[in-house]
């Protein structure tokens, strides 16, 4: 029997392509990896900043043609998440060196958030979302929500908590503005937080010298990545974890998955979490991101334990096996 082959072209974000690479890998593929998205020097991120839309192009075009060259052939199947980058040629490329294999895409992001995907979704045999919104809308798409790690399968409820609350985010749309009335309303019944956005020093200080947004709020800021180990070991020992979605997306984000393989309580903005089977008053509630306030005996409620066997539908191998057969 020969051995069975993978291309898996991913996005790069953080350590979760390599989470992938290694469950595939479990199950007996040997893969090739790529991120589509290029690396990013200075000058690349300045004409992000700057939204060079053909500067940005050029450069993503150097760097898919090069996934061209660089990837084998005759692969069993082609894995690819996203496809932002990636052209209607690129993927014809790609099916003109592997004709046998079968092409599934993952849509870790909203449609309204990928540029174009509607034009390349009938290139791909399967593709699969994490959107419940988009996949009810779109008859092509499969509903597949995202997965929490084995790390993040935790057996117990732990009960040594320092915070009551703890964020780690992304400073991008309205979150800045949802956190100062929030962060407000817990000061006010003393309710312990640890709540911090991440954004670029240099963002900062340009928003800070032009009198935007950021001006006056440096206390919420972080200006280096918290390494995954710490914010894990922050998630375990805060009662619960805020998450705030984008406003243009209903997809569950990573976040809440991992929190329902930790055991934890998730206070969230997406709305539509009370449709999942995982959903318990004891164990989320639901935000209002205009008017962020709620009642704090969410914090004195026991946490229902959910079943594994609910919970187990969630795991990393169980999302790659709906993909992957």
């Amino acid at each position: 029997m020969k051995n069975k082959k993978v291309l898996f072209i991913g996005i790069g974000f953080y350590d979760y392509d390599k989470s992938i690479i290694d469950e595939f890998e479990k199950t007996g593929y040997t893969v090739d990896y790529f991120s589509e998205v290029p690396p990013r020097n200075l000058k690349q991120r300045f004409f992000l900043r700057t939204k060079n839309k053909k500067k940005i192009n050029d450069i993503n075009s150097l760097h898919t043609n090069s996934i061209i060259r660089k990837s084998g052939d005759n692969y069993d199947y082609v894995f690819i998440i996203k496809c932002e980058n990636l052209s209607i040629l690129d993927i014809n490329n790609l099916k003109d060196k592997s004709p046998e294999a079968k092409f599934i895409l993952y849509l870790w992001d909203s449609i309204n958030r990928i540029d174009q995907i509607k034009t390349k979704i009938y290139l791909f045999d399967k593709v699969y979302s994490f959107d419940t919104l988009d996949c009810l809308s779109n008859n092509s798409l499969i509903f597949n929500p995202l997965f929490f790690r084995d790390v993040y399968d935790n057996k117990n409820s732990n009960t040594n908590f320092v915070f009551d609350i703890y964020h780690l985010g992304w400073y991008h749309s309205d979150r800045l503005v949802l956190i100062k009335k929030l962060v407000k309303y817990l000061d006010q019944n003393n309710i312990t937080h640890k709540i911090n956005l991440y954004t670029g020093y240099f963002n900062y200080l340009y928003q800070s010298l032009m009198g935007f947004k950021l001006k006056g709020f440096k206390k919420y800021l972080i200006f280096k990545p918290i390494e995954s180990s710490d914010n894990f070991n922050n998630m375990m020992i805060a009662k619960s974890v805020l998450d705030i979605a984008h406003p243009l997306q209903s997809g569950l984000t990573m976040r809440t998955i991992e929190l329902l393989g930790m055991r934890r309580k998730i206070i969230t903005t997406n709305t539509d979490i009370i449709n999942y089977d995982f959903y318990h008053p004891n164990n989320i509630l639901v935000i209002n991101r205009e008017n962020p306030f709620f009642d704090i005996s969410f914090f004195e409620s026991d946490y229902f334990f959910v079943s594994d066997e609910i919970r187990s539908k969630y795991s990393i191998s169980n999302w790659l096996k709906r993909m992957i057969n």
